[in-house]
């Protein structure tokens, strides 16, 4: 017959951890939420494990549901502070590392997820000195393959079941778990500083329109598809701004070129 656990005592019981100063800078942006239960649930999540930064794009009405209020209990500061925003590029102004989370074990368009854990060391390294991100969609589709190939990063929770499935507020509580645990052990430095996410969509912009000029034709002309393959190619460059400007050195001269060549 096995023996009882043992009673808790002070030193097994948890105690509150102090939160470290960095953690402010990691956004949680849900994507279209619609439930506000799950809006709420999700900030009473993040306040447990010292996150308080929460962005909502183009959710559905939540102030007024009464759901929201209720999940969120002791964590209606966070709803009452958060930011709403029409659009993820919104969303993203100022982030120099995002993840998104995804279900999906495998994209032919993307990498493939990491581990939350694996991922959540990285991040808690970029947010030491830089404004961090973690995607979570919509509870009935996830993120679409467009949002996923923005991100720098896409992880996953690990699930002993063949077709995973959490519900967005689980996905968020075990999300900023794993972030919260990070934040507690060695911090490794970053050994680069992520261009502004916005900025690289800007600059793949760039290359669109430069492609465009010469005339060049993606296969079946799908430029979304060529878009997605070349934020990968770039997405493992870990480009920096001084980067940047070489390559947009490049295109301009380029441009001078194609002006001299067509006039």
């Amino acid at each position: 017959m096995p023996m009882p656990s043992p009673m808790p005592t002070e030193q097994t019981r948890a105690l509150p951890v102090e939160i470290p100063e960095h953690l402010k800078r990691v956004q949680v942006i849900l994507v279209e939420p619609s439930h506000p239960g799950n809006i709420g649930a999700a900030a009473r999540a993040m306040k447990g494990m010292g996150l308080s930064r929460l962005v909502l794009v183009n959710p559905v009405e939540w102030r007024t549901q009464g759901d929201a209020w209720r999940m969120a209990k002791n964590s209606r500061d966070i709803l009452q502070s958060c930011r709403q925003v029409d659009s993820l590029t919104a969303a993203l102004d100022g982030i120099h590392f995002l993840i998104g989370t995804t279900h999906r074990r495998r994209s032919e368009k993307l990498p493939p997820p990491l581990p939350i854990r694996e991922v959540a060391l990285e991040l808690i390294a970029a947010s030491k000195s830089m404004n961090v991100g973690i995607l979570f969609g919509p509870e009935n589709h996830g993120l679409s393959t467009e949002i996923l190939s923005r991100c720098h990063r896409v992880a996953s929770v690990p699930m002993a079941t063949k077709n995973p499935s959490l519900n967005l507020a689980q996905a968020v509580m075990i999300v900023a778990y794993e972030v919260f645990i990070a934040s507690l052990g060695e911090i490794p430095p970053m050994e680069w500083k992520p261009v502004e996410t916005n900025e690289m969509e800007r600059f793949y912009d760039r290359i669109i329109q430069l492609l465009s000029r010469i005339e060049f034709v993606p296969l079946n002309e799908d430029w979304t598809t060529l878009r997605h393959a070349i934020r990968r190619a770039f997405g493992r460059l870990q480009l920096e701004d001084r980067d940047l400007a070489t390559l947009y050195q490049i295109f301009a001269e380029i441009d001078r070129y194609l002006k001299r060549k067509l006039s």
